[in-house]
């Protein structure tokens, strides 16, 4: 095997194939990554951890195919440690089994990088995209960013750990997330549907945490078939298997009447909370909403810190109310919402709050409060 590629593109498309490698696992195989150089100059990277698999069409200069595996970290790290634009793969004559790395046109710096026959690598073959639905990248990561602050890191409740998809209304994609004390929803529209994709799936956490860093501009294809997800961006391909769980019927939680309703600036909202923070308590975040006419008050008390107090005015259609929340729940809606003005909706001390953003009904946030008196 002998090819010679951009070491940018190259890391660039290493460090996708290396985001799902688990170091946590028992087999040593699954460290690694497969790197396979074909004749029409594709170098096809493919990783694996037994529940999820990218596969990268890379392309380069190849003088003679082949195909090995390397351990995938210590490849890419060598790789950043090469100087120049291009750099040059090969095995050595005499021992397939070893890469010679080093840049094109230079014998130093040179890396000796022993790894393992490509023939024992687990190899998966793409999906047959018969059936799928074309989404945006744009609105793709619209959705993740949109949602992924709400899913749960308690892998005891496992249908928690991913977010939700379905299509309520046709021709449209919603992303739902929740960790049993919040709740967030996203639905846009996409732009295509060819066949019967099934939904109404969870799909883990961590596919998107691969996905997020590719998205920039053009179209996302998705499919679900026997238990796994599939995506397809340009020469990406990811798929994941499914989280194994039934999402509750989340629509139960949102406020059917909408009675005490402030109207504030995100980012201005954001700041006060930032400021009252430094005295909250760092285990618990409590924080103290104070509403009255045309003015909203944030308190935090800590007995060893102190006290903090903002006052906002605001645009307030209700009766005076006092709530406690965590502030930290407020904070992740705020951060994506920034630039834009929002509704926040309070029922009652005791019933969930809904945050969406002016004009939009289709993203909506809902956290549950506090105990006012504990």
């Amino acid at each position: 095997m002998k090819f010679t590629v951009n070491k940018e593109e190259f890391i660039r498309n290493l460090g996708i194939a290396d985001s799902i490698i688990n170091i946590k696992t028992p087999l040593a195989m699954l460290l690694n990554v497969y790197i396979e150089a074909q004749s029409d100059g594709t170098i096809m990277l493919l990783s694996y951890n037994g529940e999820n698999g990218v596969k990268v069409d890379a392309t380069g200069t190849v003088e003679e195919g082949g195909k090995i595996a390397l351990l995938s970290k210590k490849l890419l790290e060598a790789v950043k440690k090469l100087p120049g634009e291009r750099i040059s793969f090969k095995t050595r004559a005499d021992n397939e089994h070893e890469v010679i790395l080093n840049p094109e046109g230079k014998e130093n710096p040179v890396f000796n990088i022993n790894g393992v026959s490509g023939e024992a690598y687990p190899i998966f073959f793409e999906f047959n995209w018969e059936t799928f639905i074309k989404i945006s990248q744009e609105t793709l990561l619209e959705q993740i960013i949109s949602t992924e602050f709400s899913i749960s890191t308690d892998f005891a409740k496992p249908a928690f750990t991913g977010t939700y998809l379905e299509e309520s209304v046709d021709g449209y994609l919603s992303f739902v997330t929740s960790d049993g004390k919040r709740l967030a929803v996203i639905t846009r529209d996409y732009e295509e549907k060819k066949g019967e994709v099934k939904l109404g799936v969870i799909v883990p956490q961590r596919i998107f945490k691969t996905l997020q860093p590719i998205l920039s501009t053009g179209d996302v294809l998705f499919s679900v078939h026997n238990n796994q997800a599939f995506f397809k961006i340009g020469q990406v391909y990811v798929f994941s298997n499914l989280v194994d769980g039934k999402f509750p019927n989340y629509k139960d939680v949102i406020p059917a009447e909408r009675v005490n309703i402030i109207t504030l600036d995100s980012a201005e909202f954001l700041q006060a909370i930032d400021v009252v923070s430094v005295m909250s308590d760092p285990e618990t975040g409590k924080t103290k909403f104070e509403l009255s006419e045309n003015k909203l008050t944030i308190l935090t008390t800590h007995p060893i810190y102190g006290v903090a107090r903002e006052e906002l005015a605001i645009d307030y259609k209700g009766t005076p109310i006092t709530i406690m929340c965590n502030y930290k729940a407020i904070v992740d809606f705020l951060k994506v919402t920034q630039g834009k003005r929002i509704e926040f909706v309070i029922n009652s001390q005791g019933s969930p709050m809904l945050f969406k953003t002016i004009g939009d009904e289709n993203f909506i946030y809902i956290s549950m409060p506090l105990k006012l008196y504990e």
